[in-house]
């Protein structure tokens, strides 16, 4: 039976991992294009996929991409894809380095989130009463909702210094959920929540797969139920570890295209010296 790594040990070692990127030479404008390119894609599949999209990976690049519509998926499959590139790209465009989190943010990213699906429920909170499918945990009465986000934005305004980011991340979604401030794109709004702090922090973003549903959700549960973070906390680090990996290998990749770049020009100079020495 194999034993878990250690948390401390996988956040020691991201954080290693992060701050090599952080020391790296900015990547060439086109490979940073098309590195985020291909996130946006395979994070607006994965979110909605969680939530029971059925478009694949293909077909959500050919909607965003070319702007068709794929037979035999529905309006909102496509319309869930659709918004939530928009609202990455919002997203994207607000956070700063310490850029605070307010809930004018919070309701700007479901409205943008929930755009033609929810109509005036968009980017309001709700004022009715709900319950989460498959889950014990009752969210509080929606006329205590107002107090508890104005609290929320006020406890995630800005990391405590000796909380991890990848932890404060993960802790930022369990307690948005667990309010449930909206009828519907709750867990959306929550795994763009958990990037909108990690890039606020120089962290690269974060990509919960449909693979991982069952641990994720598994996650959130223990997190809400048992008051155990830990499993969302890793299940966080393992999202995290994608782009991490991705912008190592993007880095290697440029560094050894320099060195091969400057190869022809050792061998000429050194051409050179043995012209001179004769």
């Amino acid at each position: 039976m194999s034993t878990l790594e250690p948390l401390d040990a996988i956040l020691e070692r991201l954080t290693a991992q992060q701050q090599e990127i952080a020391r790296s030479q900015p990547l060439p404008g086109p490979t940073l294009r098309s590195l985020l390119d291909d996130f946006t894609i395979r994070y607006a599949h994965h979110t909605t996929a969680i939530e029971g999209n059925t478009l694949t990976l293909e077909e959500t690049q050919v909607v965003l991409e070319h702007g068709v519509t794929v037979g035999g998926k529905t309006v909102r499959e496509h319309l869930e894809v659709l918004n939530v590139r928009d609202a990455w790209e919002r997203l994207m465009g607000a956070v700063q380095p310490g850029t605070p989190l307010t809930e004018d943010l919070v309701l700007d990213v479901h409205k943008v989130l929930m755009k033609g699906i929810l109509g005036d429920d968009a980017g309001r909170y709700r004022r009715m009463p709900v319950y989460i499918r498959g889950s014990t945990d009752v969210p509080p009465n929606w006329l205590k909702v107002p107090d508890l986000m104005a609290d929320f934005a006020r406890t995630f305004r800005a990391r405590p210094a000796e909380e991890h980011p990848i932890r404060f991340a993960a802790r930022t979604h369990v307690d948005l959920v667990g309010i449930h401030p909206f009828v519907d794109g709750n867990g959306r709004v929550g795994r763009m929540l958990v990037n909108f702090m990690l890039m606020r922090d120089g962290w690269p973003p974060a990509l919960y797969t449909v693979a991982d549903r069952a641990d994720y959700l598994r996650a959130i549960r223990s997190a809400r139920l048992d008051k155990d973070l830990e499993p969302m906390v890793r299940v966080t680090a393992e999202a995290a570890r994608f782009m991490i990996d991705r912008y190592l290998h993007a880095i290697r990749l440029v560094r050894e295209g320099e060195r091969e770049a400057k190869q022809p020009k050792r061998r000429r100079e050194r051409e050179q010296d043995r012209r001179v020495d004769r």
